[in-house]
């Protein structure tokens, strides 16, 4: 089992870590020779951090900065004993590495007292559904092994614990530079009669083995000859050849084929924790980030889930400000709807809950653009956390307590009557596509003015609505004629002018309907932001490219001339930018190709990839 040892900066965790492994003997001669070497240049006894340290800034400035593992055996028992960084700049290197820990030994230093750190990290454990601690007050040497002093600290630490509902196994005075009830008892703290460290560690039990459903994270899908394997984690529940699965959140079902785990053969079950490549029988469309299920055993999906977050950015967590979510292999944006609670979790009390600080908690609802796939974390938690990221930094993780349908009545849905919820009736979007007897999705046509977007688009809805599929083109004039005749060329209403598209694009898909989108949009976060509207399969990103000269030649609607002459600002390709698409699903080079080549190649691109035709 994992055991991660945590505690305020300089109250002594690596020291006790190192300490237990040497008077246990289970430190390499080589490792104590170094830790000896280095602490003579300091001018010092054996420093036993350094058995443990292995940063050489650790060494320097004598804190945990990374999070170390080290195997420990007892005559009946293995654990990893995972050294938790102690200082604030460090708690999302301790969140990490103590996220799957079974029991913690939280260590205090008796000269100083419960400090804030302590309280913020017996406050994380709970968030991180550990069960089991130990509390050890170090350094009872610097006190003179005061009785009286000890007993304070318990009795204030146990008593907070007891506000957060949480309670510690035992409380055990130790030094841990003399080795005193480290893994000897010590013959100076005799009014002392509970375990020594290494007794309690022994004490702590495996977490109960619960038996959860089958959930398996596509993390990839790859090609190997003529077959097609979808790899990934099996997280929890088990997978067997043979076996029928649903795939979310497309809901389709199929069976499994084969079960790949490199580099055995002949492998037809996978548990817990493997990693395996599936075939199916059925060649389903798949994407990373879907999530593969037994057919009795459902998750959620939805865009919408109240959560317990900590917060760790820069810049404080405000609400309706934009994040990256990801939830095992799913990312999407998001962002947080309201706040009903902010923790500070070095006091424990309540701010306002106007904006999350750094190191703080938070509970509230969180909205996503796409909908996402999870379970409660007390339900389960290999599917219920998740990490929030702003730009490159992850910034916040948290754990998701509820779907948000739940809260949806009585005085939370009062207070939040701004929420709206999507309603589904009897007729489900899979009922419309059957009834219309063929997938829909949108195809998305960007590019610069007089490429050929709404040329292309016409010419594949008269083809399509021929062959017998409902078609329709949204097309950029004719919508902001219309429904977004208020917006003009601004950043922000190109911005909003694409938002609106794309949300009534959704409504076609929902209605069964294949929408051919022909606008410039031409911001890459914007054409992300709609894609992120769409489940998997369901977009189509297509940019018709055609070189800027070309453009401005045909000029079919006088626009390049007019800006040219400055009778228009802010016009795409002169005087603001267009972002090429970086991944886009289908390339028209349409300087190179004819018309109808280019519908040909779309045609044929998508009956091969994303299974439009019926």
């Amino acid at each position: 089992m994992t055991v991660v040892f945590l505690g305020h900066v300089d109250h002594g965790k690596s020291t006790l870590i190192g300490r237990l492994l040497y008077d246990t003997g289970q430190v390499p001669a080589d490792r104590v020779d170094f830790a000896r070497a280095r602490s003579a240049e300091q001018g010092r006894n054996l420093e036993f951090a350094y058995l443990l340290d292995g940063l050489e800034e650790e060494q320097e400035q004598g804190i945990t900065i990374d999070f170390t593992q080290t195997g420990f055996t007892t005559s009946g028992r293995r654990f990893i004993l995972a050294d938790a960084p102690g200082h604030r700049e460090f708690l999302k290197n301790m969140l990490s590495g103590a996220s799957r820990a079974e029991a913690a030994v939280l260590v205090i230093d008796a000269a100083e007292g419960v400090q804030e750190q302590s309280r913020r990290h017996g406050y994380l454990l709970t968030l991180l559904g550990v069960k089991q601690l130990a509390v050890v007050v170090n350094k009872m040497d610097l006190v003179g092994w005061d009785e009286r002093i000890f007993r304070s600290i318990a009795q204030e630490y146990q008593a907070f614990l007891a506000s957060i509902g949480f309670a510690a196994q035992n409380v055990i005075p130790a030094a841990a530079h003399t080795g005193d009830n480290i893994a000897v008892r010590s013959a100076r703290i005799k009014w002392y009669q509970g375990p020594t460290l290494l007794e309690q560690l022994e004490r702590f039990q495996p977490a109960a083995r619960k038996e959860f459903p089958l959930r398996m994270p596509v993390q990839d899908i790859y090609r190997s000859g003529k077959r097609r394997l979808l790899a990934g984690r099996v997280e929890t529940g088990a997978l067997t050849a043979g076996q029928t699965i649903t795939i979310w959140p497309t809901r389709e079902q199929t069976t499994v084929k084969s079960v790949e785990r490199w580099p055995e053969t002949g492998v037809t079950q996978i548990l817990t924790g493997q990693n395996a490549a599936l075939e199916f029988t059925d060649p389903l469309f798949a994407e990373r980030g879907m999530v593969i299920t037994s057919p009795d055993s459902s998750p959620s999906v939805s865009r919408a889930f109240y959560a317990r977050v900590v917060w760790l950015g820069r810049q404080p967590l405000v609400p309706g400000q934009r994040y990256k979510l990801k939830v095992g292999f799913q990312e999407t944006a998001a962002w947080m709807e309201s706040l009903n609670r902010v923790i500070d979790t070095g006091s424990l009390r309540e701010v306002p809950p106007e904006c999350v600080p750094a190191g703080f908690i938070a509970e509230g609802l969180i909205m996503t653009d796409q909908p996402v796939i999870f379970d409660v974390f007390d339900e389960n938690p290999a599917m219920g956390r998740f990490v929030l990221v702003d730009g490159y930094q992850i910034t916040g993780g948290g754990v998701i307590t509820m779907p948000a349908e739940k809260y949806q009545t009585g005085d939370f849905w009062q207070e939040r009557s701004k929420l709206l919820y999507p309603t589904q009736g009897p007729v489900t979007k899979e009922d419309r596509r059957g009834r219309n007897q063929h997938h829909s999705l949108v195809l998305w046509l960007t590019g610069l003015s007089g490429a050929g977007k709404s040329t292309i688009a016409h010419n594949l809805e008269e083809h399509l609505f021929r062959d017998g599929y409902q078609v329709y083109v949204l097309d950029g004039d004719n919508v902001r004629l219309g429904l977004n005749q208020d917006l003009g060329f601004s950043a922000n209403d190109r911005k909003e002018n694409i938002r609106r598209v794309a949300e009534v694009a959704r409504l076609f898909v929902d209605a069964g309907v294949i929408v051919l989108v022909a606008f410039i949009s031409p911001y890459s976060e914007d054409r992300t932001l709609a894609r992120n509207l769409f489940t998997a399969g369901e977009f189509v990103e297509i940019y018709v490219k055609c070189p800027l000269l070309v453009c401005e030649t045909r000029d079919p609607k006088g626009l390049y001339q007019k800006a040219r002459h400055k009778e228009l600002y802010q016009f795409t390709g002169l005087d603001d930018a267009y972002q090429e698409p970086e991944h886009p699903d289908i390339v028209l080079e349409t300087d190179k190709l004819t018309v109808e080549e280019c519908v040909e190649k779309v045609i044929s691109q998508i009956n091969l990839e994303f299974k439009a035709i019926r």
